[in-house]
């Protein structure tokens, strides 16, 4: 290849730099979705990954029905060559001045496992300071470093603790809540825990551990989630039960003996009296009825119960896995979906391209140019397209996809900031689809010109045949069509390629566009539908038993209440092998009547209304969905501090928010063989704003036994505030989408008219105004916009069904509906990417040279 060859090749570049740039930005576009999408969840893992390292988070954790002591804690020390081990004293507390529900926990003087890490201010010093989980701080934005935070809760409770007015001097987070709103299950006030304080040691007034945080050594440099991870984990919780095995015997026969000292004293008494007095002496016979009764508790002592979990029983270390698989997921379709777009439009590029260059292949040929030499000037122009397009597209989707979406997730994990990783393996294969869109298609559009003969090539191409439309036998509507009509048809079917080509590339970026906006719409419809259509109450009130009088005044004489609805409020865990422990609340109305007042509960797609039965319970969709049931099967659910139940489903109801289990009074007594407590209320009010409502519960929260007060209000804002972050993913999706749209059309657009100057140059010498040689064109470009917007409503409907399934979390549910609008938008935006490309086409066509483009080869 001759230097003068390879400046030809570069002048043909520069020359058609239009046609060349188009092909690049298609190529960048496809490689930086796939690139940067593809990397999303390996760098997600990865940054969870280091922050589990940094931070020690325990790979497994121990708790006792009885507590935990000394001697289980001496059991351990045995094998800190195998394990790193720490003791946590923790209480839980109905904050009663600001209607929370915290974990009271003590710090250890040594952070060996689930080291915090500081947001901002410093750890504790003395015993009057303490720190907040962050999102304490959050929930009460008045919190601040200096701010004084108070413990007022039951007197039972306030006697547990040594300090009960702290200092504020930091916020933490804990590796072991990675969620940012989730802290778990209680058997305290409403049942869930809004967040976790922690004191210095000796604050709390309890002799046993309630946990042991444990940390294998074995796992410190295996990736968390791998299936290396899962087997040491399995070996290694075999290993801990091994150990402590032997420490509920020991325990039981210590508290025996402890019980057994302390009615020494009893027993000794009555041996000397047995001496004294007569056997039927009442008090002797009173002593005799008290140590039986002493003697029969120390028989009745049990061993206590060890339970043990690891990171899979935590929610937020699950779920974030599971949402790291669901963008891989996503990052297997979409991003090859972009890509089979721009590879179509390669290949009808690199085709016109040929169709160009025939007269100078022809040139080249007789020269004595072999067709390597030949072939190489395309080979050249595609693949330093594909190329630099691949560089670039790498270098910024690697940089913004990863960060974008994650940005997104961030809202819901208290997680650090991702690092980019490159991962060469997926930048190999995009160059390899880069160079297969490029090369690949100009390859198979050579084969053909490659094999015919210089005259055969110096000779212009002789135009495509016409043919009958189906439409010309339809002489009623034909006979009524105008001539420019008529010629537009002839003309699109005429080139079906171009018709295909141009008819998919708009239904792809149609269908991306509807995507983004009905993930919006998908996204807003749960609030509307959850909050207005199937909650019917403004706050849930928990109290600490069944409804006294007193607490009915309180509840029901207030101008802000309207009306309520007794039930019994828990919360409940589910649990099965290969999905997320999930909690769900379970509700049992004393009128399941009444129930349809306060919630509906109703089938998803045809509104029908479901009513509680005396047997069977109705669930949430997305609970049966996670677990894979179905009406007629049973779920096990699991009470704090009971056995595991199994209940039957009778109804599997619409639901977006959370997860439901919902009994009849009878359904509950035949489950849990014990009548319902009927410790909550759902209240309705009668219009009133924020603050009115704040006052009412706080007037609440002031009568004994009412423990919490949550207003559905606060609850709205807090549940919908993390997914306003989603509205990046649907900027991504809308304004990809758009660019990807205006590069097809355009391309599409120049190839039509570059095919056929020739013809729009005749048209104009036979005294064509420039508008309507710019319509010859636009109408079939309108045409083929309009096929390519109905075929995109259809696949538009799938692609966002399949986003919709793989970006779900396990306590979300999207609302699978795309709004009438969301099309009409895509389809106007679509429309508005045509006409900006025929008003640049317009400007193109005026400028056209009649004499050259007239000129013939013959």
């Amino acid at each position: 290849m001759t230097t003068a060859y390879l400046k030809t090749i570069f002048r043909e570049i520069w020359a058609s730099k239009a046609r060349f740039a188009s092909i690049l930005l298609i190529i960048f576009l496809g490689v930086a979705f796939y690139t940067g999408i593809r990397a999303t969840g390996p760098d997600m893992s990865r940054a969870a990954s280091d922050y589990f390292k940094q931070q020690k988070l325990a790979t497994n954790s121990v708790q006792s029905t009885m507590g935990l002591t000394r001697s289980d804690t001496r059991v351990l020390a045995t094998h800190r060559d195998q394990i790193s081990y720490q003791a946590v004293k923790y209480l839980d507390v109905n904050q009663l001045n600001n209607n929370r529900v915290v974990r009271v926990s003590e710090l250890p003087r040594q952070q060996t496992v689930n080291q915090l890490k500081l947001v901002s201010g410093r750890l504790p010093r003395t015993a009057n300071e303490i720190v907040l989980d962050r999102q304490a701080q959050k929930l009460q934005p008045s919190l601040k470093v200096e701010s004084t935070y108070r413990i007022v809760s039951t007197k039972a409770l306030n006697n547990k603790l040594t300090h009960r007015t702290f200092k504020v001097v930091g916020f933490v987070n804990s590796p072991t809540y990675v969620e940012n709103v989730s802290r778990g299950v209680t058997n305290v006030g409403k049942g869930t825990l809004d967040y976790v304080v922690y004191v210095q040691p000796k604050n709390l007034k309890q002799s046993v551990y309630s946990r042991i945080d444990i940390r294998f050594k074995n796992l410190a440099g295996v990736t968390p989630y791998s299936a290396k991870y899962k087997r040491l984990n399995r070996q290694n919780t075999r290993t801990l039960k091994r150990w402590l095995k032997p420490q509920a015997q020991k325990r039981q026969a210590h508290l025996r003996a402890v019980a057994t000292s302390n009615v020494a004293p009893l027993q000794k008494t009555v041996t000397s009296l047995q001496n004294q007095l007569p056997a039927n002496a009442p008090q002797l016979v009173t002593l005799k009825a008290k140590l039986r009764d002493a003697q029969a508790q120390i028989a009745a002592i049990k061993a206590p119960t060890y339970l043990y979990s690891d990171r899979d029983d935590n929610p937020g270390y699950t779920e974030y896995h599971e949402n790291t698989q669901r963008v891989v997921a996503l990052s297997t379709v979409f991003p090859l979906f972009f890509i089979a777009i721009a590879a179509l439009i390669c290949l009808t590029t690199m085709t016109r391209m040929v169709e160009e260059l025939r007269l100078q292949m022809g040139t080249l040929k007789a020269l004595g140019y072999g067709n390597t030499a030949i072939g190489s000037e395309f080979l050249i122009y595609g693949g330093l397209a594909a190329l630099i397009g691949t560089v670039l597209g790498v270098a910024f989707g690697v940089n913004f996809f990863p960060r974008f979406i994650a940005q997104a997730y961030g809202s819901m994990y208290n997680l650090p900031a991702i690092h980019v990783q490159y991962l060469w393996n997926d930048i190999w294969v995009a160059l390899a689809i880069a160079l297969l869109c490029t090369l690949g298609t100009a390859l198979v559009v050579l084969r053909v010109d490659l094999r015919s003969n210089p005259t055969q090539l110096l000779q212009p191409r002789a135009p495509k045949a016409g043919q009958t439309l189906w439409l010309e036998r339809w002489h009623g509507l034909w006979r009524r069509l105008s001539f420019n009509h008529k010629i537009t048809l002839r003309n699109l079917f005429r080139y079906k390629q171009r018709l295909l080509m141009t008819v998919l590339g708009i239904a792809g970026c149609m269908a991306m566009m509807i995507t983004g906006f009905g993930l919006k719409d998908s996204i807003g419809d749960i609030s509307v539908k959850q909050f207005n259509q199937l909650w019917h109450y403004d706050a849930v009130v928990t109290r600490s038993g069944n409804e006294t009088s007193a607490q009915r005044h309180t509840i029901s004489d207030a101008s802000l209440y309207r009306a309520d609805l007794k039930l019994l409020s828990k919360q409940v865990t589910i649990q099965k092998s290969g999905v997320a422990e999930q909690t769900a609340t379970l509700g049992v109305p004393a009128q399941p009547s009444q129930l349809k007042r306060f919630v509906v509960l109703r089938n998803r797609q045809s509104h029908h209304a479901y009513a509680l039965q005396s047997t069977g319970a109705i669930i949430d969709e997305k609970l049966a969905k996670l677990y894979g049931v179905h009406v007629g099967d049973t779920l096990t659910i699991k009470l704090a501090g009971q056995a595991a139940k199994r209940v039957t489903v009778s109804a599997i109801a619409e639901n977006y928010v959370n997860h439901f289990v919902y009994l009849s009074p009878r359904a509950y007594r035949h489950a849990f063989g014990q009548a319902p407590v009927y410790n909550a209320n759902l209240v309705q009010f009668n219009r009133g704003g924020e603050k009115a409502a704040n006052a009412y519960a706080d007037q609440l929260l002031k009568r004994a036994g009412i423990l919490n007060v949550t207003l559905m209000s606060t609850e709205k804002k807090t549940n919908f505030k993390m997914l306003d972050s989603m509205n990046l993913v649907v900027l991504i999706f809308v304004v990809s989408a758009g660019a990807l749209a205006l590069v097809v059309l355009y391309n599409l657009t120049n190839i039509n008219a570059s095919e056929r100057i020739r013809e729009l140059s005749t048209i104009k010498v036979l005294g064509f105004y420039d508008g309507e040689v710019t319509m010859y064109i636009f109408r079939e470009n309108l045409i083929l916009t309009g096929l390519g917007i109905v075929v995109g409503c259809f696949l538009g409907n799938w692609l966002h069904a399949y986003i919709l399934q793989t970006a779900e979390t396990n306590a979300l549910m999207f609302s699978p509906d795309i709004h009438p609008l969301s099309y009409v938008y895509s389809a106007l935006l679509t429309v508005a990417f045509s006409l900006i490309v025929m008003g640049l086409m317009h400007r193109k066509l005026k400028r056209v040279n009649m004499l050259d483009a007239l000129k013939s080869v013959d």
